[in-house]
């Protein structure tokens, strides 16, 4: 239901990214000015200039915010691309404009705007009130002074001035609201049927010459990416368990002896009791008649136990255990150290007599002894062993996390030294490329995408250390990489691959296979628009071969392809069944349009109260970069050729 929202919320997203004002415009006017410098130049706008140091300096932080945001699944690999480096200059290039708008256009905002602004931040609140205190603290923890954080607000407010009043001033007319509401939550009742390409295969013939065209074409397809070579050292329990010594009898021994409670099955005893209470005011002679009772009621116990029970739930005061046959439960020694005496006073199941615990009396009944026992070393000797061994690859891991870090940070110029040193195993897998690991058939056998290590090298966090300068290009290990606090890897990279075009000979099974698919979906794309083509000149209504009825939307997809969804939503209504037709990733497929309905209730007020807001934002954003555009030609943007380098990442 909610997948359209997913999907546009970027339209959202991205009009916060125009109107929210980037985070080194708090360092004020000046700064912008000072954007002029010997530093090479990528924009100039009017007198001030964005210069490469900037733009990276700017990158670089952006890319470890969203690093800190997104953790261990962060991918630089994806992020650090030409098409985001491209926007965050033009957002950069929009917000120098937009600064330079407002000072020329002398936009300001009042002391009683600042006041209000601060007041109104429920970061500054306290139980939904403003409060003085948090304000100081925010103030306190960041290190910024009061008049300060008043100036960026200030400044903020005048830069919000300038495309504000243009964002809020847009809005759809109601005419186009009720035509986007009712071709969104409208309803089509659909089935469907498909031709799926794999039915065809054995149909479609691949020649040599085929498979030669279709390599001279496609080659480009088939291209290996620069990936790395890579030499790593792992150090984690396994690493650590092969530099434990051999554990001597003696050691086996007088670990079990010093650990002996550890493996000694102590005795426990179902307990069930009668509690007699005495209350504070008794004189002597009541206290004497309630231990008779207390007395005569252990008597009736042990003449007949199995009456036990019953005299609980008659005689107890212990209301919690009195309706549970006044059972305690099974416990061991120390479980309730005041009753210790009594519980285990009793050789075997039984009775005993009252016993006087602060204000009341006691009746004990043992129902059940399980003996305690310990086990013998020779019985559990390979797990006494393999604690030893945990305990001293424990602290194993320790000296060598310490030396490992050391030998890393002294001699950058080689892992097999440190390995070496350590007596650590150096290993070696291939295929690392900067965004993935590649296949075996694309590196060979020792592929890191087959291997055990494959774990460390799927993390984005060390693709992103191998490609960095210093371990890439200045042929340097890198540091120690924590994958957890008990895994630490370090590499270096030991040949740099560049992206090739493999040979025919050794992709020509994999291009075989893409001309069968490529064969097979034309055909179960002919065979589907002929079958569609009888469909419509009939009109009448079928189910052979279509699957079951579904009700779609452009709210409620059904996870369909984008395509088929809109093909299926075009389909003429005026005359039912109408069919239509789509070509997809698999094949073809045929929808039956059975039944067109205005949607309901609940889906319309999802519209409102979900997406018209984004609609709106959505025009908005338009409209507000349309205007950007007209400031960037008054203010004389120019960019510089430097700019595209940049960009590509040279």
């Amino acid at each position: 239901m909610f997948e359209f929202i997913r999907k546009h919320q970027r339209i959202v997203l991205a009009l916060l990214i125009l109107l929210v004002v980037p985070s080194f415009v708090f360092f004020g006017v000046a700064d912008y000015q000072s954007f002029v410098s010997n530093d090479v130049k990528l924009v100039a706008v009017k007198d001030a200039n964005i210069t490469q140091e900037q733009f990276n300096q700017s990158w670089r932080t952006r890319l470890d915010q969203m690093r800190m945001e997104a953790g261990a699944n962060f991918d630089v690999s994806k992020v650090d691309t030409p098409a985001n480096r491209q926007a965050w200059l033009n957002q950069l290039i929009d917000s120098q404009v937009v600064q330079q708008e407002m000072i020329d256009g002398h936009f300001n905002a009042t002391d009683n705007m600042v006041r209000f602004a601060i007041g109104s931040n429920p970061q500054f609140h306290e139980s939904g009130v403003y409060s003085p205190q948090k304000y100081n603290e925010f103030l306190s923890a960041n290190g910024i002074r009061d008049i300060d954080y008043e100036a960026y607000v200030r400044q903020n407010l005048a830069y919000a001035h300038v495309l504000e009043p243009v964002v809020q001033s847009v809005s759809l007319p109601e005419k186009t609201l009720d035509l986007l509401q009712s071709a969104m939550v409208q309803e089509r009742t659909v089935r469907l049927k498909e031709f799926e390409l794999s039915s065809y295969q054995q149909e479609a013939t691949v020649s040599e010459d085929d498979i030669k065209q279709w390599y001279d074409k496609n080659s480009k397809l088939l291209e290996v990416p620069r990936y790395v070579d890579v030499q790593y050292i792992i150090l984690n329990q396994d690493t650590a368990l092969k530099s434990v010594p051999e554990v001597s009898e003696a050691d086996i021994e007088a670990y079990y002896q010093t650990n002996i409670g550890k493996y000694t099955k102590q005795e426990r005893r179902e307990v069930n009791h009668i509690q007699i209470m005495v209350p504070a005011s008794a004189d002597a002679a009541a206290q004497e008649e309630i231990l008779k009772k207390a007395q005569d009621i252990a008597a009736q116990a042990k003449a007949n136990p199995a009456q036990f029970s019953a005299l609980a739930k008659q005689y107890s005061d212990d209301v919690g255990t009195k309706n549970l046959d006044g059972s305690l439960g099974l416990l061991s020694r120390g479980d309730i150290p005041v009753l210790d005496e009594a519980i285990f006073s009793l050789t075997q199941p039984g009775v005993t007599d009252p016993v006087k615990v602060g204000n009341s009396y006691h009746i004990i009944q043992v129902a059940k002894i399980d003996e305690g026992a310990v086990q013998p070393l020779s019985a559990i000797k390979n797990d006494v062993l393999e604690e030893i061994r945990l305990q001293l690859a424990s602290e194993k891991f320790a000296d060598l996390a310490t030396g490992l870090t050391q030998q890393v940070n002294d001699d950058r110029s080689s892992l097999q030294g440190v390995a070496d040193n350590l007596q650590l195993e150096l290993k070696t897998v291939n295929g690392v490329a900067r965004d993935r690991l590649l296949s075996g058939q694309q590196v060979g056998e020792k592929a890191a995408s087959a291997s055990p290590a494959a774990k460390y090298f799927e993390t984005p966090r060390v693709r992103e250390v191998l490609f960095s300068d210093e371990v890439l290009n200045q042929k340097l290990n890198s540091g120690v990489i924590e994958i957890s606090p008990s895994e630490l890897l370090v590499v270096r990279v030991e040949q740099d691959v560049p992206a090739a075009i493999p040979a025919l000979d050794t992709v020509k099974a994999e291009v075989e296979t893409s001309i069968r698919n490529e064969k097979a979906l034309e055909l179960a794309k002919l065979a589907g628009e002929e079958e569609l083509k009888m469909l419509q000149e009939s009109g009448e209504l079928t189910s052979t071969g279509f699957g079951q009825e579904a009700v779609i939307s452009r709210l409620m997809t059904q996870q369909l392809p984008e395509a088929m969804l809109n093909t299926i939503m075009a389909a003429p209504a005026d005359k039912l069944p109408s069919f239509v037709g789509t070509e997809t990733p698999n094949g073809y497929v045929i929808a039956q349009v059975e039944k067109v309905s205005e949607g309901n209730p609940e889906m319309k007020t999802l519209f409102t109260q979900f997406l018209q807001p984004g609609l709106e934002s959505g025009v908005a954003l338009e409209v507000a970069q349309g205007v950007t555009q007209i400031l960037r030609a008054d203010h004389k943007v120019e960019i510089f050729p430097e700019a595209e380098k940049v960009i590509l990442g040279d």
